[in-house]
């Protein structure tokens, strides 16, 4: 009789651990978000030899924006300029307030959208 006794004992014994180990490491499920930035960029590109020009957004936001060469345009620029994603309206003047380009552009989240001047 001390045998089953002592059987009985280790099965539940054994459930108990088991139970311990499988419940222990329950807790809420945790979920982290990083999102990208809800920006897109602008950059400007020329073969013709700008220095800077003056970049009008939807009539409303103006910046001195740097052209870059054909051949020296990278990704990893500094001269990607931050623009919120959407629709917009541009309006590109040289240094002496032409108007070199105007259209519309939409911008994506993380997207570098480049302008191409005459």
């Amino acid at each position: 009789m001390t045998k089953n006794k002592f059987l009985g004992f280790s099965v539940i014994a054994v459930l108990a651990i088991l139970a311990a180990v499988i419940f222990s490491g329950c807790e809420s499920p945790r979920s982290a978000s990083y999102g990208v930035p809800d920006v897109g960029y602008v950059q400007f590109v020329s073969s013709t030899n700008y220095r800077t020009v003056t970049a009008v957004f939807d009539d409303d936001v103006t910046i001195k924006a740097k052209v870059n060469s054909a051949e020296d345009r990278t990704i990893e620029s500094d001269s990607n300029y931050a623009v919120t994603t959407g629709r917009h309206s541009v309006q590109v003047f040289n240094s002496k307030g032409t108007l070199l380009v105007s259209k519309d552009i939409f911008l994506s989240a993380q997207e570098i959208r480049i302008i191409y001047l005459p």
